[in-house]
């Protein structure tokens, strides 16, 4: 009975074959096979690091950003030439991101564009594998005050601290925004201690101490300096997550706001 039943499933697979049209010299190996359940499987666990690191982002409103290159429209701003010019070094830096690790940073004025070409460049390597996090440093602020009274926050916030030093790419938004106002003489208090202390620990994780430079890309935006920013924060951090580079540096010199996200 078991021979009558194994001759009978391959006369069924024969059909199959020949209705389908099948050529068996042209299927996968044994090891063709494992390869791809092996390929498939890396695929599997680097798409589900993507997505979670990509829902720890700490979105402004808690409403998530999109925006990529080809939105980048240079007819916006009354300079194109320098808007066209942003626009390229932006998608040069993406690239270089791809296969190496520096931070960026992208100043000026409110509403010239720096979010959305940091967005662009986040999902131009998260298109690579790379796994990012878009993180409103406001919004972080209002997570630091509200730790103290709402316990669910506060372990959420360790996770988020937790998550913002191991992501591959990790864009600070409007960095600076989460300072006080300046005083008359222009000068910038320090932020709130947990929340300069948390900035120290992220820049300092995402930082190799041996080679003096970053070991994992950190982008920030600002409508502030250098200098502002050491105001707000330590030196330290500043020095580990503004770049000296200035070709890692987009500078939105003399350019209208023209906000789009």
């Amino acid at each position: 009975m078991e021979n009558v039943t194994k001759l009978f499933n391959q006369a069924t697979i024969r059909k199959v074959v020949a209705a389908r049209g099948i050529d068996t010299t042209k299927l996968p190996t044994k090891e063709e096979l494992d390869h791809q359940t092996i390929d498939w499987a890396n695929a599997s666990v680097i798409a589900n690091r993507k997505r979670y690191y990509y829902r720890m982002s700490v979105w402004s409103g808690g409403v998530p950003l999109r925006f990529s290159f080809n939105d980048w429209q240079v007819d916006k701003q009354p300079n194109q030439a320098k808007t066209r010019e942003l626009g390229n070094q932006a998608f040069k830096l993406a690239r270089q991101l791809e296969t190496n690790q520096f931070n960026v940073a992208l100043a000026g004025g409110p509403g010239v564009g720096k979010t959305s070409l940091a967005l662009a460049i986040m999902y131009q390597l998260m298109s690579v594998g790379q796994t990012a996090m878009f993180v409103s440093t406001a919004e972080l602020l209002r997570l630091v005050n509200e730790k103290y009274e709402a316990p669910d926050v506060r372990e959420h916030l360790n996770y988020v601290l937790k998550d913002m030093k191991k992501v591959d790419v990790l864009v600070l938004d409007d960095f600076g925004t989460e300072g006080s106002k300046p005083t008359e003489k222009g000068f910038y208090k320090p932020v709130h201690k947990d929340l300069r202390t948390l900035m120290y620990d992220v820049a300092n994780a995402r930082w190799n101490l041996n080679i003096n430079d970053g070991k994992l890309a950190t982008i920030i935006t600002t409508n502030n300096t250098r200098s502002q920013l050491e105001n707000m924060y330590s030196g330290q951090t500043i020095d580990r997550l503004y770049t000296k580079d200035t070709s890692c540096q987009l500078l939105f010199d003399n350019m209208e706001g023209v906000r789009s996200v």
